[in-house]
């Protein structure tokens, strides 16, 4: 028994000597999650209770980790943008739209029953049903709601 050991730590000290290192296969630094690569990426501030409130049913519709991420990651940056944007609801809604199909091409088509018009009531909850120039006071509210969700997709 004693031999079989010493010849099982022969054939360790061996393999070591020529190959130099622990192989390739045994990862001993694992990758982190999307979720986490997410949350290095975007600075969102924890929002008020009333906008998590607001925000966490819509983020509950997406279930899959991958997709919470990009998701989060695509209402981060449209949040970033839509203060700079001089235009109206319909147009607002338009860029949603046209930038989440650029985004996510066919992958989160029909994917998530009730997600579109979840957004769409985000939208109207703050500039309502009338197509009109948006407000600074609508871009900003819309901008704390959009970061909220962003929020509640990558919140542990």
């Amino acid at each position: 028994m004693f031999k079989m050991l010493k010849i099982a730590i022969s054939f360790g000290l061996l393999f070591f000597v020529f190959f130099g290192s622990i192989p390739d296969a045994i990862d001993i630094n694992p990758t982190p999650d999307e979720i986490d690569e997410v949350q290095a990426i975007i600075d969102v501030e924890k929002p008020s209770e009333e906008i998590i409130a607001f925000v966490r049913p819509i983020a509950k519709i997406i279930t899959g980790v991958e997709d919470k991420a990009k998701v989060a990651l695509f209402n981060y940056e449209f949040a970033n943008r839509l203060e700079k944007y001089n235009t109206d609801v319909q147009q607002l809604n338009d860029v949603y739209v046209i930038a989440g199909k650029e985004f996510f091409g066919d992958s989160m088509k029909g994917k998530y029953d009730n997600f579109a018009s979840s957004i769409e009531s985000l939208f109207k909850s703050i500039v309502t049903d009338d197509n009109h120039a948006v407000t600074n006071e609508e871009k900003t509210q819309l901008k704390k709601l959009f970061m909220g969700l962003s929020w509640a997709l990558i919140e542990r």
